[in-house]
């Protein structure tokens, strides 16, 4: 099944009011990223679901705290974190990809 914007929507809640267009372009970025990928159309549509979502996560950014006196905004965002560890989809993006492309190496030695 292709990923499309409403499967973003409904994989992540806070991504809801987001717009179809702007959701689209980031599963366009998702795509290239994993279309050259050596697994199955269904994996790779996994990935492609995760890492959009991903993505439009960390556009989303969701707001922990506004003060609106002194305007001032918080976000929700783990500041250890890095790269894809940032959100909760990027996490199970490099899992499924490390686990779906993780090679079989046989080392041998001619002698």
């Amino acid at each position: 099944m292709e990923t499309t914007p409403e499967i973003i929507q409904k994989t992540a809640e806070h991504l809801a009011s987001m717009s179809s267009d702007v959701l689209q372009i980031f599963i366009d970025d998702a795509t290239l990223e994993v279309e050259d990928l050596n697994v199955s159309e269904d994996n790779k549509q996994r990935l492609i679901r995760y890492y959009a979502t991903h993505l439009a996560t960390l556009k989303a950014q969701t707001v922990k705290r506004e003060k609106m006196d002194v305007m001032e905004t918080e976000y929700n965002v783990n500041t250890n974190a890095v790269g894809f560890d940032t959100t909760p989809y990027g996490q199970e993006y490099s899992r499924l990809l490390k686990k779906l492309t993780k090679r079989n190496n046989i080392n041998l030695m001619v002698l």
